[in-house]
């Protein structure tokens, strides 16, 4: 995978590519954009064949190995790849150890191990042990494995901890890919920890430096644990720590800042200079019954909650899609009343339309984001989008839901049959 800078702002903000995809040769993913979270390698709540109806062109798929180290035999034994396994080959990976947005009980560590939850519990990994999956799963991009869950209020014995084991991990990673035949066409990235301390992120940024020859790329970690208590960090604070971990490494490297935040969040990291995302944030907003509704036309005010409860009483008679003017699936074929009572029912297509939407829109975010740095206007539209957002501290649905889990069951399909159903009803919705 190769990393190219096409276009910078008036600012730090700039469009790039991600190219050189081994199994789309041809494929151009443009910067500042969102990867697809993924759940045992598919995307959540959709299914391949839905996918392609909602994206035509290649995405970045977004895979901890928290939620699909299951899968390794499998993609072993059919040797071509996780893509390929998960039935999404025409899509690039990026494989990282465990999800920002995912929070997790507190665990013991080890000098050269951390620990990986899982669905079967808390698993002890080393760095050898991560590039040995790494080697099966053949992912197009590789965060380095690194002690990253740690919050930016962690104490100083933990930071100090997190940094001396990351560096140790990082130099096997580096290894392990310079002589790995499996690994030749994965790109390395970095990870920088040690956020709470400016001491120990400057350790952080001294250890990745000394490897930056090998690396494609750079990731944030150390900020948030996966706990809605870390999110809420003042912004100026988070706008320095970006600042300064970006201009801390040379500029043709692809810059990636993990966590499910809000758009006026991303779009301020965008402005630093981070092009990458890993879309937990719609997948979230999915599991809550909640629609997102962005305003994108700076030349408009927008007065209404960027987010809607869908299952909120006033949308039981509202015949109107989630947003007007929206391209996605659902939009074009279903009505807020019809997801409220798909949401209301607990029917499992409620998940499906709202993750059609929600994908879609966030997508769309970024591709007008890349419209205004290439017209110099980008300045314009993240204040127009922050605008918004600042109004979510009066939106209580949203608050509660966030702290005290979702009204809205998020389980994927039990058996091949209801799978095929839902596909069915998507497919025949959209005339196909």
């Amino acid at each position: 995978m190769r990393f190219s800078i096409k276009q910078t702002g008036c600012g730090s903000e700039r469009i790039g590519n991600l190219t050189g995809f081994l199994k789309s040769p041809g494929a151009e993913i443009e910067t500042p954009t969102t990867a697809l979270f993924t759940q045992g390698g598919s995307i959540v709540h959709l299914t391949a064949e839905v996918l392609s109806q909602v994206f035509s062109n290649t995405k970045l798929l977004w895979l901890p190995l928290s939620n699909s180290i299951h899968l390794e035999t499998g993609v072993k034994v059919q040797n071509d790849g996780v893509a390929k396994f998960a039935g999404l080959q025409g899509h690039a990976t990026c494989t990282t150890l465990h999800s920002l947005s995912e929070s997790t009980p507190m665990g013991h560590f080890e000098l050269d191990r951390v620990p990986l939850w899982t669905k079967n519990g808390k698993k002890m990994i080393s760095a050898d042990r991560y590039m040995d999956v790494m080697e099966i799963f053949k992912p197009d991009i590789i965060l380095a494995i690194a002690d990253g869950r740690t919050s930016i209020n962690e104490g100083g014995k933990r930071l100090s901890k997190s940094v001396e084991r990351s560096y140790t991990m990082l130099k096997t990673c580096v290894d392990r890919c310079k002589t790995s035949k499996e690994l030749q066409n994965s790109s390395l990235v970095g990870v920088v920890v040690g956020s709470g301390s400016e001491k120990k992120l400057d350790d952080s940024i001294s250890n990745t430096l000394k490897h930056v020859d090998s690396l494609t790329g750079i990731a944030l970690q150390g900020i948030v644990d996966g706990t809605e208590e870390t999110m809420d960090i003042d912004s100026e604070i988070l706008n320095k720590l970006l600042d300064k971990v970006g201009k801390a490494f040379p500029k043709d490297l692809v810059r990636i800042f993990e966590g499910h935040w809000n758009p006026s969040v991303v779009l301020s990291a965008v402005e630093q200079g981070w092009d990458l995302f890993d879309g937990s944030y719609p997948v979230k907003l999915t599991n809550m019954g909640v629609a997102l509704k962005l305003n994108f036309d700076i030349t408009k005010d927008n007065d209404t909650m960027y987010l809607l409860d869908m299952i909120d009483e006033r949308y039981k008679e509202d015949f109107t899609p989630i947003l007007g003017g929206c391209e996605c699936l659902a939009c074009r074929k279903h009505t807020r009343a019809y997801i409220r009572h798909l949401l209301n029912t607990r029917e499992m297509l409620a998940s499906v339309l709202l993750s059609i939407h929600n994908l879609h829109h966030f997508d769309q975010m970024f591709c007008h984001a890349r419209q205004h740095i290439a017209s110099n206007t980008f300045a314009v539209f993240k204040q127009h989008i922050t605008k918004q957002c600042e109004m979510l501290k009066d939106f209580a649905p949203y608050r509660y839901k966030a702290q005290n889990g979702p009204n809205v069951q998020t389980e994927k399909p039990s058996s091949k049959k209801k799978k095929q159903r839902l596909v069915s009803e998507v497919k025949s919705n959209n005339g196909s």
